[in-house]
C-alpha cells in the first residue's frame, strides 16, 4: 500500500502510538473533528478540541486563507502533461 504524500492539505505525519506506523494528518479531518485512523492497527486518534482551541483556530484561519492557492495548485496538477515530443531540426 502506497503511503500518502504530504502536500498543502496534509503537511505531516506522526508515528502511531501503538504500532509506530506513519499516520498522515489531513488538515480537513483535524479541523472537522474526524478521527485519524491508523491503517496498520486501527487505532483512532482525535484532537482534544477544548485543549487545542487556539491551535485549531489558527490552523482553520490558515486553511481558509490558503484555499485559493491550494485550488490553483490542484488545477495546475490536473492539467495534462506536454506530450514530450521533440521537434525535428
Amino acid at each position: 500500500m502506497a503511503e500518502p504524500q504530504p502536500d498543502a492539505t496534509m503537511p505531516g505525519r506522526i508515528p502511531c502510538p501503538d504500532c509506530g506506523e506513519a499516520l498522515a494528518l489531513p488538515i480537513a479531518a483535524v479541523l472537522s473533528g474526524q478521527p485519524i485512523v491508523c491503517a496498520a492497527c486501527g487505532l483512532e486518534l482525535q484532537v482534544k478540541r477544548e485543549d487545542s482551541a487556539q491551535a485549531l483556530a489558527a490552523l482553520g484561519r490558515w486553511y481558509e486563507e490558503t484555499a485559493p492557492a491550494r485550488a490553483a495548485a490542484g488545477a495546475a496538477h490536473a492539467q495534462p502533461a506536454p506530450s514530450g515530443r521533440r521537434r525535428r531540426r
